[in-house]
């Protein structure tokens, strides 16, 4: 069994020498600048739940412009691609199973979607990691939505059936379970992801797979195969070929919003 704290950085030396930094200060003191992103990093690596500190935070980093960080105001209200959904047409399909109160993103990013459905009155929980440097989770925090310092492939940590609705995009399903794993992007790294998401989600609730990228035909038929495993019910589902990739194979979309079947 492995050890509870921070297991899969022993993996990798790499890793195991920024949980060496990280775990390197001053018990007591202000926690050291120069490892101020290492947190980051590692969780970013999978290395995760790292172990706890006795050194004092400080204050946040200063935080960048929004035009930096990623910030969107028209993807999911104005129509740009078939393969994107709107999310007055996915509300509107939660009819029958019950209003769609509280949600999850994985791998949220700036929290864009979490900001669209504030203004619908939907709460979205959205889990962030800090990207090339960039406070992501101070920026998403300051924009008064919640961010969930978590990678992919973390057990997501809250009860079962809470969730009325989940929302994954391309980085969640291209990383999901695969970094504690050691084997990115593996059917059984998708399927303990599946499984987690699965969970969270209420009967009735809604799935939402936007915009995935996947870059061979294998890949989509794993997913598919996947999706149907469980069991959940079409509601919207459309795929689509991603021009401009280099490869002499073109990428295929797949965006999806699933319902999941209410078990006895």
């Amino acid at each position: 069994m492995p050890a509870s704290v921070a297991h899969a950085c022993f993996r990798s030396p790499p890793t195991l020498a920024l949980l060496a930094a990280f775990a390197t200060y001053t018990p007591h003191t202000a926690c050291p600048r120069r490892n101020a992103t290492l947190p980051h990093r590692l969780i970013s690596k999978a290395c995760e739940p790292l172990p706890r500190r006795r050194c004092l935070s400080r204050g946040p980093r200063a935080a960048l412009p929004a035009s930096n960080m990623g910030v969107d105001s028209h993807r999911w209200v104005k129509p740009r691609h078939d393969h994107e959904f709107l999310i007055d047409d996915v509300l509107r399909l939660a009819g029958g199973g019950g209003k769609i109160r509280i949600g999850f993103d994985v791998a949220g990013g700036a929290a864009n979607f979490a900001a669209r459905m504030r203004e619908r009155g939907v709460t979205v929980f959205t889990t962030v990691l800090d990207s090339a440097g960039k406070p992501m989770n101070e920026f998403v925090a300051a924009r008064g939505l919640f961010p969930l310092l978590l990678s992919p492939a973390h057990r997501f940590p809250f009860y079962d059936g809470v969730f009325d609705l989940v929302h994954v995009g391309t980085t969640a399903l291209a990383e999901g379970g695969s970094p504690a794993l050691g084997q990115a992007g593996t059917e059984e790294a998708l399927e303990f992801f599946m499984f987690d998401v699965d969970r969270v989600l209420r009967a009735r609730g809604l799935l939402w797979i936007d915009s995935y990228v996947c870059h061979s035909d294998e890949r989509r038929q794993l997913l598919v195969r996947l999706i149907g495993r469980f069991g959940y019910k079409k509601l919207k589902w459309v795929t689509g070929e991603k021009a401009g990739t280099g490869s002499a194979k073109p990428a295929m979309y797949l965006s999806a919003v699933l319902e999941k079947p209410a078990r006895s």
